[in-house]
């Protein structure tokens, strides 16, 4: 009896499980930093300004997974084969999703794929190696609260939020970014609102403008004030360090 498949990848037209690979082993260590330092005369050690603006930036990261196939003839490890890599390699950045990280995806293309074909053990190892963005996008686009289902919510990372609020006049609501950088929301909303943060600065969205990029959510809580009259939705994709 076969095993069954529970660890599995999913990018673009790919699906190891589809295809009936066994994801056997992941490599997924954490990115470089970016370090930018100074080291001046009459000085020990260095001056580092790799966090002038407060937060840490990263090189691209490198993800690599090993799948396995057995008990199968050469023409159908070489079709497998031939699948693989056209699968993998076809298209540009896309979304990478892993049951290893639930309730995230990576952005990122794959970089390369290596196949060894064991024609004594009758099986097909395969290697992807992806170039991945840094950090995982966690998709908070929907507007649960409390979740339809408790088993996808991440009791460790996620936090228990509205995301949708009606709006009367005014109203004041509080957003949590669990994420590590600040992120600019998309703001959907039936009718003309302003938003004003912490900071006393204003900013207008319209059922046409849901986008204003000098408009951001600070990691932590944010305490925000809307007006106007409307059905205003905040749809936050925020990044996490895994």
């Amino acid at each position: 009896m076969a095993v069954e498949i529970n660890e599995y990848i999913e990018v673009g037209a790919f699906n190891s499980k589809s295809i009936g690979l066994y994801l056997t082993d992941r490599d997924a260590p954490t990115p470089t930093e970016k370090v930018i330092t100074e080291s001046l005369d009459y000085m020990d050690g260095v001056l580092d300004f790799s966090n002038i603006t407060g937060e840490r930036f990263y090189d691209m990261r490198t993800h690599t997974f090993t799948f396995w196939a057995g008990n199968m003839d050469y023409p159908a490890r070489k079709a497998l084969e031939d699948k693989a890599k056209q699968q993998l390699m076809s298209g540009f950045e896309t979304k990478l999703y892993d049951t290893h990280d639930a309730g995230v995806y990576w952005v990122g293309k794959c970089a390369s794929v290596r196949v060894t074909d064991n024609s004594q053990a009758r099986s097909l190892t395969i290697v992807a190696v992806f170039t991945l963005h840094p950090y995982a996008i966690k998709d908070n686009t929907d507007s649960r609260y409390p979740p339809d289902n408790w088993d996808t919510f991440d009791f460790f990372n996620d936090f228990l939020q509205p995301f949708t609020f009606q709006v009367n006049d005014s109203l004041k609501v509080k957003l949590m970014n669990i994420g590590e950088t600040q992120i600019v929301p998309q703001i959907i909303t039936s009718g003309n609102i302003t938003i004003t943060n912490s900071d006393a600065q204003k900013f207008i969205f319209t059922p046409n403008k849901e986008t204003d990029y000098l408009f951001s959510l600070a990691r932590g809580m944010n305490e925000l004030t809307i007006t106007g009259s409307a059905t205003v939705r905040f749809v936050l994709k925020t990044e996490v360090m895994l």
